[in-house]
């Protein structure tokens, strides 16, 4: 049963319903009064975010990391698969030096090992904010890339923005590309800031790019449970981006 938000939006009548794998997890629960009812939407990033890389989560690293690193910044992945951690929707405090009250930035999935950082945003059928309350034009991409670079330290850190298409994110399509062919004018937008040495890649790139990696998974992993989660994932997202509503 579903029922339907003031805006139109429908609801499965539990959150769950929209997950395909670790349903139970406790970091649910840890998450549930803050993110129930975006999980509970059909169509919202959340629930894509989490089937996704859950399911790459309990897949071997080394046979998605590699190639959708490679998608993203068309680049062989330069570094160790040791010690590689997923995280979801991680809390990340602004640069000391930012001047102006700013809250935590909430990233929808962290990619990280002792050597590099790897924020990626999760955008479906919606587009990046433009703005924060007291800064008109520090949009959500520029927020990131400030953010990730001073949690990295030393580290090497790299963005990447996921859509459905230019359609749909057209405002982030533009400034994610934009930021991508002008990395050192980022640093003008960033007064606080003294560099970004350890900024090495930005990028966007599509679910479908995505959903291609899950096929690849299938065909090449010798192990039976990666190949049948795998399968899931593929044809759930398939469903989502083939989603007209």
């Amino acid at each position: 049963m579903a029922e339907q938000t003031v805006s139109g939006v429908y609801l499965q009548e539990h959150f769950r319903d929209s997950l395909i794998i670790d349903r139970y997890d406790p970091q649910l629960e840890l998450l549930r009064k803050r993110k129930q009812e975006q999980l509970r939407s059909q169509h919202i990033e959340d629930a894509v975010v989490w089937n996704v890389f859950r399911t790459f989560n309990q897949i071997d690293r080394a046979l998605w990391i590699k190639p959708l690193f490679q998608t993203s910044f068309h680049l062989n992945f330069p570094y160790s698969m040791d010690s590689i951690k997923i995280q979801l929707w991680k809390r990340i405090r602004p640069p000391k030096s930012y001047p102006l009250p700013e809250g935590l930035s909430e990233i929808d999935i962290i990619i990280e090992s002792d050597e590099f950082v790897w924020f990626l945003e999760a955008k479906y059928k919606s587009d990046i904010s433009f703005s924060t309350t007291h800064h008109s034009k520090r949009d959500q991409i520029l927020r990131n890339i400030d953010v990730g670079t001073n949690y990295a330290r030393k580290k090497d850190f790299y963005f990447s923005l996921i859509i459905m298409d230019k359609y749909y994110s057209p405002y982030g399509y533009r400034m994610t590309t934009e930021y991508r062919d002008s990395i050192e004018g980022i640093v003008g937008l960033l007064p606080h800031r003294k560099t970004l040495s350890n900024l090495k890649g930005i990028e966007v790139f599509t679910w479908k790019d995505v959903q291609s990696l899950f096929k690849t998974v299938y065909l090449y992993s010798k192990n039976k449970y990666e190949k049948y989660i795998a399968d899931q994932a593929n044809y759930w997202l398939l469903k989502k981006l083939n989603d007209e509503n």
